[in-house]
């Protein structure tokens, strides 16, 4: 979610060159190695899955997935020889757990019967914390078992290509395949959203992001093909707008070619999987070198070159950030309590604003919203609103967005609320803490409660 400081609201005042591994071959490949806990904690956020041959009927009422675009092959040209792996970097084969993971005699995981999905019309969701060293799977298993226990059907967890592809050549897949593997045959599917651009691909100029963006629909094409029917949907990056998301700078340009290559190579590995849009995050800054303003960036995307790259997504995606404002205000004509209130992208509303301007450009494909949710008492810098929120409000603002998103967002398709459990893995300083609706030591919060017992229609 967006850090808002006193700098944003002042400005709010006022293809390719190199050598990549051929794609077929790059399907092929896969070092598996653990990963040590600094690398870890650094692929830390939201997931699920299900192995379910029905996917294809269960996504009609979703989306639609795009017409795919031709992309010319030769499948009489012989597969390139695979190069010989690069050294595998030395890692620590038993990485320490955090201190404050409780026992299994102390975690006290939710419980009762949720109201459970009634169709396949909305996707109920959670951005979710996760572990993927070899001793995170009772972590992994609880986040699973608390997200089955709420009667949510999605979970969203993020990875960083930089931690999954270091060098060229060298793939570590692992810490994926054991998240994976902890939801195959729970009935919970899978958004994931990737991430961070290793520093091995990144243009050495930095004229634009990648040098060869190839290499990124090479890597996505790795992932889709090993995942195939596992994860259901791609996000590709995470609020792209912002500067510091996109390696300093926003270029609305990078995003594109990102995001065709990233889609293709999907598409060429698993042709039902959808491709999300990455959410934009909701801000009123136009400065490249900080963020763009989402909606202005939007327009400009749908407007890059004449439009060409428009066909490149199934699903948009969008981070609805209400700081602390309830779900049914909106500015100016109903504008919420407090502070940040005198701008549109205070408010979980937003969704309108870029729903219009899909509507400009004749854009009936349905919206995601991957990021929403309210802080209580917050300890990090810019998040101070969040001590007038009590936990209270929190759980009737988000019941009152599922709520909201119906009857004022219809083409709203799925909601990941933001976030089910960081705070297992952070500390109360951590800006994610107070956005969880579980306590640390797994507890519900009365958030989770009301999330649980709501109406999933």
């Amino acid at each position: 979610m967006p850090r808002r400081s006193d700098q944003d609201r002042n400005l709010l005042a006022r293809m390719e060159t190199g050598a990549s591994l051929n794609r077929r071959t790059l399907l092929k490949r896969g070092l598996a190695l653990g990963l040590t806990a600094p690398a870890a904690i650094s692929l830390l956020a939201a997931c699920g899955g299900d192995d379910d041959d029905d996917t294809d009927e269960e996504f009609e009422e979703l989306a639609e997935p795009t017409e795919e675009p031709e992309v010319e092959t030769d499948d009489d040209e012989p597969d390139e020889p695979e190069p010989e792996p690069t050294p595998e970097p030395e890692v620590d084969e038993t990485p320490d757990e955090p201190d404050d993971e409780p026992d299994a005699e102390e975690a006290q995981l939710p419980d009762g019967e949720p109201e459970r999905p009634q169709s396949d019309a909305m996707a109920y969701g959670f951005n979710i914390a996760w572990r993927p060293d070899e001793g995170g799977d009772q972590f992994n298993s609880w986040t699973r078992q608390s997200v089955d226990t709420a009667g949510f059907n999605w979970v969203r967890f993020q990875i960083h290509w930089s931690e999954v592809q270091r060098e060229p050549e060298w793939l570590d897949p692992l810490p994926i395949d054991r998240m994976i593997d902890t939801y195959e045959g729970s009935g919970i599917r899978i958004l994931v959203s990737v991430v961070g651009a290793p520093d091995w691909a990144r243009h050495p100029d930095n004229v634009q992001l990648l040098e060869n963006w190839e290499v990124f629909g090479d890597f996505m094409a790795f992932l889709a093909d090993r995942y195939r029917g596992r994860v259901h949907a791609w996000e590709i990056w995470n609020e792209q707008n912002m500067a510091h998301e996109m390696h300093g700078f926003v270029r609305v340009s990078d995003y594109a070619f990102l995001l065709s290559a990233g889609y293709q190579g999907v598409k060429d590995a698993d042709p039902d999987a959808l491709v999300v849009f990455g959410g934009l995050t909701p801000t009123g800054v136009n400065d490249p070198e900080a963020a763009i303003n989402d909606v202005d960036y939007l327009r400009e995307y749908y407007n890059f070159e004449g439009g060409a790259f428009q066909q490149f997504f199934d699903v948009l995606g969008a981070h609805l950030n209400a700081t602390n404002n309830p779900p049914e205000t909106s500015y100016p004509d109903n504008p919420g309590p407090g502070e940040w209130t005198d701008h549109n992208s205070f408010y979980f509303l937003r969704g309108l604003d870029l729903r219009g301007v899909m509507n400009e450009f004749g854009d009936e494909r349905p919206v995601w919203v991957t990021e929403f949710g309210w802080s209580t008492e917050n300890q990090a810098p810019g998040y101070e609103y969040g001590a007038e929120i009590t936990e209270e409000d929190q759980a009737s603002y988000l019941v009152g967005a599922f709520d909201v998103a119906r009857e004022r967002m219809p083409w709203v398709s799925a909601m990941f609320v933001w976030n089910l459990n960081f705070t297992t893995l952070t500390t109360p300083e951590d800006e994610k803490y107070p956005w969880s609706v579980v306590n640390s030591d797994w507890s519900p919060r009365p958030a989770y409660r009301a999330l649980q017992q709501m109406p999933k229609p």
